[in-house]
């Protein structure tokens, strides 16, 4: 960002002079120092509300919630450690999760 230096503001209050004339320099110059002021002002105000959210957020966060570990029962069909979720006994993947006597007799002959 280019420096204003003693020259350039020269040149800026000439140009001023000659738009508005003597008579109106003094009047916007006091505008300029008001507007001036009041963005000071908001920038403190910006400022203290940034610094007094960020004071308040809590610095060591607790850890989400979690679930309780999951009771292995029998009934879920795999919680005995098969790969298959067949009954006892059987091989991985050869059971059709029915009980033994609910399945069909198996056709004559087979």
């Amino acid at each position: 960002m280019p420096q204003i230096g003693p020259l350039e503001i020269a040149v800026v209050l000439l140009v001023a002079l000659l738009v508005f004339g003597p008579n109106r320099m003094p009047e916007l110059a006091r505008q300029a120092g008001r507007a001036m002021r009041e963005l000071r002002r908001i920038q403190q105000n910006l400022r203290a509300d940034l610094h007094e959210f960020v004071a308040d957020e809590p610095t060591g966060a607790a850890p989400p919630p979690t679930l309780p570990p999951k009771a292995d029962t029998e009934a879920d069909g795999g919680a005995d450690g098969d790969a298959g979720g067949g009954a006892d006994g059987d091989a991985p993947g050869s059971g059709s999760g029915e009980a033994e006597g609910d399945r069909p007799d198996p056709p004559p002959g087979a």
